[in-house]
């Protein structure tokens, strides 16, 4: 049973429970539903809490060992900058794409693929108001997303992580009938809000082996971070490798 639906039971057995002991009914109810509304809210923001479905966030190892992860691109600039700092520092990395971008950067998807790193779903518009869309207009732009990677590099996603890692019942009803992965974060470095120098503080403080590291292949300030973090990856015996390798999962469908 899920997380989600565990809820529903207890709070309709917690309503049950006030409307039948008397008292102050109506003011019991209001707080019930505050609380309620508030597990919701937090289960929807956190994917790492698995509320809705469950994704992988994080790998099981305790050897110095970590996956990079890019969302939000390809971008004709920034994703081709990152390529090449990977490729200095023979790291791998997995990027979770944006179907509207890839179609207007399609031999730079090839050109990820051919540098060895992953490819994963990202949803095709990564509108703001893709977690209000229905279950059916989810997986919808979920299959057309895959149909244009496959067509461009001959494989098909089996990865995906929901756009602002948002999660809610309509998304974990759409993965069910797509049979996605869903795939999270352990270590966000908030690169999208932050100046370089306070994220990588920030991940040379909190990393830890088995971390999911999640960046933004779309912010022009990433390269730059990227390329400190990897020095001191390097410094430091940590191990860069591959999102398949780290949960032992297949990146792509079988074709």
């Amino acid at each position: 049973m899920s997380k989600f639906h565990l809820l529903n039971i207890i709070s309709v057995l917690l309503l049950l429970a006030i409307l039948t002991a008397g008292g102050q009914v109506v003011v019991s109810i209001l707080i019930l539903a505050v609380i309620y509304l508030v597990f919701l809210a937090i289960g929807s923001i956190f994917i790492q809490f698995n509320f809705y479905f469950k994704s992988l966030n994080s790998g099981q190892t305790n050897q110095k060992q970590i996956a990079i992860t890019f969302d939000d691109g390809p971008d004709s600039e920034t994703t081709q900058n990152i390529l090449v700092i990977l490729e200095k520092h023979k790291a791998v990395a997995t990027f979770f794409c944006i179907g509207e971008k890839i179609e207007q950067q399609k031999e730079l998807l090839k050109k990820i693929d051919s540098s060895g790193h992953g490819i994963g779903n990202h949803s095709f518009s990564h509108s703001n108001f893709f977690p209000l869309s229905s279950s059916k207009k989810i997986a919808e732009e979920l299959k057309s997303t895959n149909e244009l990677i496959e067509k461009i590099i001959c494989k098909k996603p089996k990865l995906f992580r929901p756009p602002f890692g948002v999660t809610n019942p309509t998304i974990a009803k759409a993965l069910k009938s797509s049979g996605f992965i869903a795939v999270g974060w352990s270590l966000r470095s908030f690169d999208t809000i932050h100046d370089s120098k306070k994220v990588f503080k920030k991940l040379k403080r909190k990393l830890k082996a088995g971390d999911i590291v999640l960046f933004h292949d779309n912010r022009k300030n990433t390269p730059e971070l990227l390329e400190s973090f990897l020095h001191w990856l390097k410094e430091n015996h940590f191990k860069v490798i591959g999102l398949d390798e780290l949960l032992q999962i297949e990146t792509y469908e079988k074709i």
